[in-house]
């Protein structure tokens, strides 16, 4: 039940986002895995957020056990993105509240914290950004606990 409210709030600031972008034009497979300190990171959101000049809405995917993930369009839901330039987030949003009662009601964004630091989970200050080639080659996000400066 957690799981489909985060996604929803998730997938809802995604469209948001993604305003009217262009018409999604044709899509490329996008995959690859998350590393955090170089070991495989299990159960994270990856959003790929169209930048100025990027047709499409942008899309996102979900870690399996092993790290990896395949990116899915917002608007219909099928593998891939379309070409161009990319902001991405990383995110694992959980509850602000963990004395282990279930919450009452619809969770919504506030009712959430993110686990990784705003230079990988929020929009506006990622560094994390990729080009979509359509090369087909996975893509490798590193990501560090200790920011180095």
């Amino acid at each position: 039940m957690m799981r489909c409210s985060v996604w929803g709030v998730c997938g809802g600031l995604l469209l948001v986002l993604a305003g009217c972008g262009g018409s999604g034009g044709a899509r490329v497979p996008v995959n690859g895995e998350v590393r955090l300190d170089g070991k495989p990171l299990p159960g994270v959101k990856v959003t790929f957020i169209p930048e100025k000049g990027t047709e499409g809405f942008g899309g996102f995917g979900e870690t399996g056990s092993d790290g990896r993930f395949v990116i899915a369009d917002t608007k219909q839901g099928k593998p891939g993105l379309a070409p161009g330039k990319y902001k991405v987030i990383v995110n694992k949003g959980v509850l602000k509240n963990m004395s282990g009662e279930e919450p009452v009601g619809a969770i919504i964004e506030s009712d959430l914290k993110d686990e990784f630091p705003p230079y990988y989970s929020s929009p506006a200050e990622t560094i994390l950004s990729y080009t979509v080639l359509g090369d087909g080659k996975p893509i490798i996000i590193e990501l560090e606990s200790k920011k180095k400066r």
